[in-house]
């Protein structure tokens, strides 16, 4: 090659080497004054950025004061049916369908399994009495912190929703309604927990709370003074929105894996192959020091930058009252489909498991609405001696106002039947499919639209 051509080439080498380099560098300046922004943001709303910053951002509890440490007594108290799947219920057990009726056998067998957790019921009533609950967790281990508190609240629940069918089905009023709110007050010990999984838990025992409701209204229906305790109670169980807590705490423990160093990356990969070890057993703390050539890349921290800015909006949009706050759902479903094709690599792994978060919300708080409504209605049926023709027959005596279907905004629908009635919302499609009840087991290949239903025949 011409030397003159050959110097030629070299300079033009440099220059677009320096090119590249200069836009690189400008850009990895920007990023970190972008994360450092978002950082500042989150902790000058005085919220956490690590698991060791939820554990003190958490409120304090007394230990005294704190129920939570008498109801994990009642944890070690629980027995199970021996070689049986679930802590040893049996699968038929756990079907609250308003239509299920279960045969002798089993039911002596759930009478049988009752007995022998007297002691954890017991002990869980008198945790119960307390108004302050903080498990004891520590949050400083990430993703990896254990959290065994949530499967025997899990156990529980299904214990007390076992209870009170059993109470309504032997015409034990007001013993049923008193047991419902026993699982209600279950899960809002579970109200300052601020994890994902934890509010999927709470959501879980206020769905059975109301399974068991509609199920035991068709069968024993309580005093008037009855009806109005478990109404508010249901209602207390809806006043609080506990999804931006939930959120707000997956940040802050999703943050430091973004930062791993090469040895963290390194154990948590062999606990994930299986050396023997689950996460829940063997967990990591994270430093939130990540390698020094990883770290100057950018690589991880433009993946960090964009699950920032989605927890951010997601946060905010879980916030607004419902139906507005669905949007989190498009948004979360959006960025996770971008997390994937523009290679976020941790993002497209921490976020599709939030994007059915606020249904599940809705859907929780549609089912609580449907059941103080249905409450109402029942009192006004003791008063009246007959159905109201529209649930504007409930307001105000019964109902301060007719409460809204979280998934249009419009008022919940309510119809009567032959024998009874049905409310119901439209649900996630929001469709109205006239009350049309969903199939105890749905198929994944039923593809038919159905409404979240309570309905009382009788």
């Amino acid at each position: 090659m011409n030397p003159r051509k050959a110097h030629t080439f070299v300079r033009a080498l440099v220059v677009l080497f320096s090119a590249v380099f200069f836009a690189f560098v400008v850009w990895r300046i920007i990023l970190w004054r972008e994360i450092n922004n978002q950082f500042a943001q989150i902790q000058g709303a005085g919220l956490p950025v690590s698991g060791a910053e939820l554990n003190t951002w958490r409120h304090p509890v007394p230990d005294r004061e704190n129920g939570a440490l008498v109801i994990t007594q009642a944890f070690a108290l629980l027995k199970s049916f021996p070689n049986r799947h679930d802590r040893g219920l049996p699968i038929e057990a756990r079907d609250f369908g308003r239509t299920n009726v279960w045969p002798p056998d089993l039911q002596v067998r759930i009478i049988d399994y009752l007995r022998a957790n007297g002691p954890a019921i017991a002990k869980t009533k008198e945790a119960l009495e307390y108004s302050q609950f903080r498990y004891p967790v520590d949050f400083s281990y990430g993703p990896t912190t254990p959290m065994p508190h949530l499967t025997s609240l899990g156990q529980m629940g299904q214990i007390l929703a076992l209870q009170t069918v059993l109470d309504a089905e032997d015409d034990r009023s007001p013993k049923w309604t008193e047991d419902v709110e026993l699982l209600l007050k279950l899960a809002r010990t579970l109200d300052t927990e601020p994890t994902f999984i934890s509010f999927l838990v709470r959501a879980g025992i206020v769905q059975k709370a109301v399974k068991v409701t509609q199920r035991n209204l068709t069968v024993a229906t309580p005093s008037a003074e009855a009806c109005l305790k478990l109404q508010n109670a249901f209602a207390r169980a809806g006043e609080t929105n506990l999804l931006p807590v939930a959120l707000i705490g997956e940040r802050a423990l999703s943050i430091p894996v973004f930062r791993m160093s090469s040895t963290e990356a390194q154990t948590i990969s062999e606990t994930d192959d299986g050396d023997g070890a689950s996460e829940a057993t063997k967990p990591q703390r994270l430093s939130g020091k990540a390698a020094p050539l990883m770290w100057l890349s950018g690589f991880m921290e433009r993946d960090l930058h964009f699950c920032l800015g989605t927890m951010d909006k997601s946060i905010a949009a879980a916030s607004l009252p419902m139906p507005e706050s669905m949007m989190s759902t498009n948004l979360l479903s959006d960025r996770s489909e971008t997390a994937g094709k523009k290679l976020y690599i941790l993002s497209s792994m921490l976020l599709p498991s939030l994007t059915r978060a606020t249904v599940n919300e809705a859907s929780m708080k549609a089912s609580i609405s449907l059941a103080v409504t249905s409450l109402a209605i029942e009192r006004f049926r003791l008063d009246a001696g007959r159905l109201p023709h529209t649930l504007g027959d409930l307001v105000p005596n019964y109902l301060a106002a007719v409460p809204l279907d979280p998934f249009d905004g419009a008022k919940i629908r309510y119809r009567r039947l032959a024998k009874g009635y049905v409310i119901y919302s439209v649900g996630e499609d929001g469709k109205d499919e006239g009350g049309r009840e969903p199939p105890g087991r749905k198929k994944l290949s039923d593809k038919s639209s159905y409404d979240i239903t309570f309905i009382v025949e009788k």
